[in-house]
């Protein structure tokens, strides 16, 4: 029985996809100009800020991403309402779920300090019991330990959650810590080539309307 909802933020919750690649591409071209496409970065959509800008650093010649991070950080707080926009139904289905007695958490690829603010500008923050961010671990997904590390504060197994998300980085995330993977299809569908998500829906409301039924019927 699911007992326990994780959810990614960018993409998933919020409508911030081309905001967040607008940030990346911003400092990517400062230090690395031309390197990257936007194509490139729309398809690495959902990886690690730090992962990638680890290796925007690499291609500058810098000696670490210190400098790099700074730049996108000061990017992202000057800009950072463009990033809190909710997709449809996500606060009226959270609100659903939760009152169906699921407990619901956040585990973002995103810093601390922006998935806390987001959050609250967007008036969801009081609806999640956890909230796992890439400060609070040693490794973001695609790794394993994000997920884990939301079930071990929530004092569930895997066989009680779900991970939910837009991107192959949450799919092998969720493959990893053995959680059944959920894929909301907001950009349009994707080609599943390896780490095949367990369950896809178009949107919020066709997820939440199959999740109150099924916490109904007392099934999967």
């Amino acid at each position: 029985m699911i007992t326990v909802l994780l959810f990614d933020l960018d993409g998933t919750l919020l409508d911030s996809r081309d905001a967040v690649i607008d940030a990346v591409a911003f400092t990517a071209n400062e230090y690395a100009p031309g390197l990257f496409s936007r194509e490139e970065l729309v398809a690495r959509f959902g990886e690690s800020f730090d992962d990638f800008l680890a290796a925007v650093a690499a291609a500058a010649g810098l000696p670490d991403k210190s400098k790099v991070l700074q730049k996108y950080f000061a990017f992202v707080r000057q800009n950072h309402a463009q990033h809190v926009r909710l997709f449809p139904y996500v606060r009226e289905g959270l609100e659903k779920l939760r009152d169906a007695g699921y407990a619901l958490a956040i585990v973002t690829n995103k810093q601390r300090e922006f998935a806390v603010d987001g959050l609250e500008m967007a008036e969801i923050d009081h609806l999640f019991d956890v909230i796992v961010s890439v400060d609070d671990v040693s490794r973001g997904k695609p790794s394993a330990e994000p997920v884990q590390k939301a079930l071990a504060e929530l004092g569930k197994q895997p066989t009680e959650a779900m991970m939910i998300g837009d991107s192959r980085y949450d799919v092998l995330a969720a493959v990893g810590a053995g959680v059944q993977a959920v894929v909301l299809e907001w950009y349009g569908k994707e080609e599943w080539s390896y780490a095949v998500p367990d369950f896809t829906y178009p949107n919020f409301q066709a997820f939440v309307t199959e999740m109150l039924a099924v916490k109904t019927e007392g099934g999967r």
